[in-house]
Parts: structure tokens; C-alpha cells; sequence
């Protein structure tokens, strides 16, 4: 799939949160890269551009002037292929997006959250990125029933945004649809540990270039101090049965679980402490059925979250890039093989404002098998990751810092 040359982020945060934006060039030529930031009503309200060479970086410095004024969305537009990443800190809470779009199956009609729940205070802003108003529909269903539990309506103006915080959906412990009459991007928040950690996830798109999956994969299954919880939810239309396989760096299977789920009904995958005593593994989940899943691992105020990754969904393929690489944290990255034969995996490290090659390192990994970057190959690299494969893989970035109680996860961003 072609990288986009418009990304959109739903929200810059005013107030006490801290945003960092960050967006690359990942064309063939010098581009000229615009940024715009509006308000709810999608009046500008804040403008920059930049010239950047091939890989070259831009920190869009919106934090403080774009949202003095109260929260903004922020579209970037290019000449180039672009791609980026947003930040928003709160002390050890962050969240974490890729830039959205079309391209990248992130921004679409028919959008889906693995998890909303009553324990937590859940908070999502829907943008409209199409060319009339957006009607927006959200239905909120039981995990454990699949029962509808709430709807509720909203709309947004062409290029502004809607905004759901926890009153409205403060009982449900489930799942959460949002059906668009344009195309939106969908960001969640979920905060918890009274307020020290957050999860920010985009809406997966069910109704992209592909249709919704039947099989997912996570790279990681964490084994020692870290808690894997990991769920998937049965979004077709009849009752069937889901199968998940935890597999070794090999490829080797070495624990599997079955479970029959009706429409919209969730599974809490039973792999911690189970699947992952004796290493990390990876998991594949499939079913006859269209299946989606979100995934977190946690240590103490540290906490990872990824979707299912899906060639679907546009989070698997032989081309991902990594907007961010920070020599001042602890980065490390795991690509999960789902082809058919070995992958030869290269990984080009550039320098964020001179877009030199810094570092280059190879590594294979067997079919259904995984390799694992560690932070001593890559620590003196302050810049971004390409990683090019001969096999269609699925790439975890996972970065720690404000001394292990921060963690940032980013999926491998697919640009082929």
C-alpha cells in the first residue's frame, strides 16, 4: 500500500497535556509539508509549513500555540509520502497514535473499539475527515452477551470532530461501534490506576480496501514481570468458533485455546501465565468468522497496548516504518514472521534531522517465528526505523523512559 500524503491526528490536547508531534518525509524528493490545526467547528485556527529532504523529520511545534484556545485536530498535508506520531503526556500517563488516513486503513465508515469498560474512564473524539457533515452512530455492547447496552448519536462538520467522554458510556464493559455517514478517524482513551496510567487506541476499521479479518496476531505474549490481558471479539454475523496458538521464536506451537463466541461476544485469551512460562511467545487468533483484538501488557505504572494486527487492517506487510527512535529511552522492537517461508529482515536507522544512516542490522526470522531488536543495537540513534522484509511481518515498537514508569507501543507503520 502506498504511504499517504495526508495524516490526520483527532486531537492536540490543550490544558495540562503535553503534546509532541512528530512527522516524516518517506517520499523520494524533498517535500513541503503544511500543517493545520481546527477547532470543533473545523474553523483554522493555526498553520506552519516546513521543507523536509527524504526521511528527514519535523517535531510540528503545536504544543502551547495551536491549542491555547482549547482543543484542536491537526491535519498534515505533503507533497511527498508522510507518515507520524503523536505523543500526550500527563505525568506517567501518555497516549500514542500513528498519524491516520485512508491509506493506512486508520481512517474510515465502520470503526471498532475491543474495549470499553465501567472500571475505567473511557473517552473517545471522532473526526470527520470527509466533505459533509458526518452522522455518527455508536453502539455499546456487553462483552460477555454481545447485547446491545447503549446508542447514542452525534455529528461532526467537515473536517471538525465530536467528542464522547465516560458519562455517556460510564456502564458498559464491552465493546463500542461507531458507523459513520463519512469517513472519521477515532481515538480512545482509557485512564486508570487513579490517573496514573493511560491506553490510547485508534478505531480499527472494519469497512476499509480489504474487509474486516479472520485472523489476527500479536507479536509479544510477555513472559516474567510483565501481565499480558488480551481480548478478541466475534463481529460477524453468526455464532463460530475462535482459535488461538501462542508460538516460540521458532514457530514452534507449543499452546492453543478454543472458544465458541455469538455475535459481538468477547474472549478474554487465557495465554498468561499459561502460554508464555517458559519465553515470549507470539499469538495468532483465527476463526471462520471476522475478528478483531486489542492487547495490553502492564508493569506497574508501564503499560503496552496493541490492536490485532491484520493484513486487513493494513498492520502487516514487507515495508513498516517508525516515525521515532530516542537515544535518551529504552527502545525495543520485535518483528513476528506470518509468511510462508524465512524473513530476512533489514533495519535502516536514520538521524532525525539529517536523515543519515546511522545504523544498519539483518537479522531472519522462521515462518510463524519472531526476531527481537534489542536498545544495545540501536541506543545511540535519535531519528526513525525503516525495516524492509521478505516476508509480510507484524513490528512492535515498545519504548520506556521516565525511569520505567512510561511506556510507549507503536505498531510498525506499513508504507508497502
Amino acid at each position: 500500500m502506498p504511504a499517504p500524503t495526508k495524516v490526520y491526528f483527532a486531537q492536540i490536547a490543550a490544558g495540562k497535556w503535553a503534546d509532541w508531534v512528530e512527522v516524516v518525509n518517506v517520499g523520494k524528493q524533498q517535500a513541503r509539508i503544511t500543517a493545520i490545526a481546527r477547532d470543533q467547528n473545523a474553523n483554522a485556527v493555526w498553520s506552519a509549513e516546513k521543507t523536509l529532504i527524504p526521511f528527514q523529520c519535523w517535531v510540528v511545534p503545536v504544543e502551547g500555540t495551536a491549542d491555547r484556545r482549547g482543543d484542536v485536530s491537526l491535519e498534515i498535508m505533503s507533497d511527498q509520502p508522510v507518515v507520524g506520531e503523536r505523543h500526550c503526556h500527563l505525568g506517567t500517563q501518555v497516549l500514542d497514535f500513528p498519524g491516520a488516513a485512508v491509506e493506512m486503513d486508520t481512517a474510515g465508515t465502520r470503526l471498532f473499539f475491543s474495549e470499553v469498560a465501567s472500571y475505567i474512564g473511557d473517552w473517545l473524539r471522532f473526526l470527520n475527515v470527509g466533505e459533509t457533515d458526518a452522522v455518527i452512530n455508536i453502539v455499546a455492547r456487553d462483552r460477555n452477551t454481545g447485547r446491545v447496552v447503549k446508542q447514542l448519536s452525534g455529528r461532526a462538520r467537515p473536517n471538525g470532530f465530536w467528542t464522547m467522554d465516560d458519562r455517556q458510556i460510564r456502564q458498559v464493559t464491552g465493546t463500542l461501534e461507531a458507523i459513520s455517514t463519512q469517513p472519521i478517524v477515532g481515538e480512545r482513551h482509557s485512564h486508570y490506576q487513579g490517573g496514573k496510567t493511560a491506553i490510547g487506541q485508534l478505531g480499527q476499521v472494519l469497512e476499509g480496501r480489504m474487509g474486516p479479518p479472520t485472523r489476527i496476531y500479536f507479536a509479544q505474549v510477555a513472559m516474567g514481570g510483565w501481565f499480558d490481558w488480551i481480548i478478541v471479539a466475534n463481529i460477524g454475523k453468526k455464532r463460530d468458533k475462535l482459535t488461538a496458538i501462542a508460538r516460540d521464536v521458532n514457530g514452534r506451537t507449543i499452546w492453543t485455546g478454543e472458544k465458541e463466541l455469538n455475535p459481538y461476544q468477547c474472549w478474554v485469551v487465557p495465554a498468561d501465565g499459561v502460554a508464555d512460562k517458559k519465553g515470549d511467545v507470539s499469538l495468532e487468533v483465527r476463526s471462520p468468522e471476522p475478528i478483531v483484538g486489542e492487547r495490553h501488557c502492564h508493569s506497574g505504572s508501564q503499560v503496552l497496548s496493541f490492536p490485532g494486527a491484520a493484513v486487513e487492517l493494513g498492520s502487516v506487510g514487507t515495508r513498516l516504518f517508525y516515525p521515532e527512535l530516542y537515544s535518551g529511552a529504552y527502545d525495543w522492537l520485535r518483528f513476528l514472521n506470518v509468511g510462508n517461508a524465512d524473513a530476512l529482515i533489514t533495519v535502516v536507522a536514520r538521524d532525525r534531522n539529517t536523515a543519515r544512516v546511522l545504523k544498519q542490522i539483518s537479522g531472519r526470522a522462521r515462518p510463524n517465528g519472531f526476531w527481537t531488536v534489542s536498545d544495545n543495537q540501536i541506543k545511540s540513534v535519535t531519528g526513525t526505523m525503516e525495516v524492509i522484509s521478505t516476508q509480510p511481518i507484524v513490528g512492535e515498537r515498545h519504548m520506556h523512559y521516565q525511569g520505567g514508569k512510561t511506556a510507549i507501543s507503536q505498531l510498525g507503520q506499513v508504507i508497502e
